[in-house]
């Protein structure tokens, strides 16, 4: 069972009962074991798949605001002529 633990003033560490671990986690030696045998590959390509660069969802956003700057554009310019 993995637990929390923070530095006091004297630096020293000390175990800590909280859900939310801010400085470090202790490990028992079979968690270690299992992030490095498989868990810590398969977080790296979640990793990989969510973060990516994606040229496709790239080139749909750049589309996107390259109409969305023509349509404002050209429609403040019609705005501005049917002004006058």
């Amino acid at each position: 069972m993995s637990v929390c633990a923070v530095t006091d003033g004297n630096g020293f560490v000390k175990v800590v009962a909280e859900t939310d671990c801010t400085e470090f986690v202790l490990l028992t030696q079979v968690e270690l074991t299992n992030i490095q045998s498989g868990s810590l590959q398969q977080m790296q390509e979640t990793l990989h798949l969510l973060f990516a660069f994606d040229p496709e969802v790239f080139a749909i956003v750049e589309l996107a605001l390259i109409m969305a700057f023509l349509t404002s554009h050209y429609a403040g310019r019609v705005v501005r002529w049917l002004g006058k």
